[in-house]
């Protein structure tokens, strides 16, 4: 409390002496004429009564407050701080806490050409399904010799035999194919057929060959490969 009152005299006496010193030069610039026992006594008069009897004022009310026996509260002194610290609870516990508002789900839409293709798929399965109840389609794999018998809807729908090897197979769903190799006249022949299409009258497999590849494009180069059948 003591250096408070000290610093709070301090100002006020640099207070007076710097509205002393304007004065004089204001005068001093102003005035020419004036002589300089006028500068002087008006240097030495006291130019504002009125703030010396405010600052007699001011500094005995000090010494007073000071003189009382009770110590001044600290908290009286006590200044904010800028720094953020992440100790203790951001929210009084005095306070209610609030919860945020209830925000509805967000419905996801899918993509209309996602869906299509789902439902392409559904129906392409169930066509699959379908036609494998009506008649019976073996497993047919590459290496697989197989004697067919197909309808052709160009000879007056003439049922005719295809005896090949299976050198490939596409999967595709009710799109599926294979196609086979086989000796017409001593010439190389390849056909390809839907697996699924209802001029297959029949599918035979004759003889199970395990081939590591899944074509067997090299068959191409082998004019022999249906010697033994």
């Amino acid at each position: 409390m003591q250096s408070i009152c000290s610093s709070s005299t301090r100002l006020l006496q640099r207070n007076r002496f710097s509205i002393s010193n304007t004065l004089l030069r204001f005068t001093s610039s102003s005035s020419p004429s004036w002589s300089e026992n006028e500068s002087r006594k008006l240097a030495g008069s006291d130019p504002f009564p009125y703030t010396r009897a405010f600052d007699s004022y001011l500094i005995s009310s000090l010494t007073k407050a000071a003189s009382f026996s009770s110590p001044v509260p600290k908290q009286c002194f006590t200044y904010s701080s800028r720094c953020f610290s992440t100790i203790g609870d951001s929210v009084p516990q005095g306070f209610p806490v609030v919860s945020a508002p209830d925000v509805p789900p967000r419905i996801k839409f899918k993509r209309l050409d996602k869906t299509a293709k789902h439902i392409m798929q559904i129906v392409d399965n169930e066509a699959v399904e379908e036609v494998r109840t009506r008649r019976e389609i073996p497993e047919i794999r590459p290496g697989y010799i197989v004697q067919l018998k197909v309808e052709v809807p160009e000879n007056k729908r003439r049922v005719s035999i295809v005896k090949g090897i299976v050198i490939a197979r596409r999967n595709a769903g009710l799109n599926s194919t294979f196609r086979i190799r086989r000796l017409v006249a001593g010439v190389g022949v390849e056909s390809m057929f839907p697996l699924y299409s209802p001029n297959l009258r029949e599918i035979k497999v004759l003889d199970k060959k395990r081939v590591r590849r899944a074509k067997l494009y090299y068959l191409r180069d082998k004019m022999n490969a249906l010697k033994k059948h």
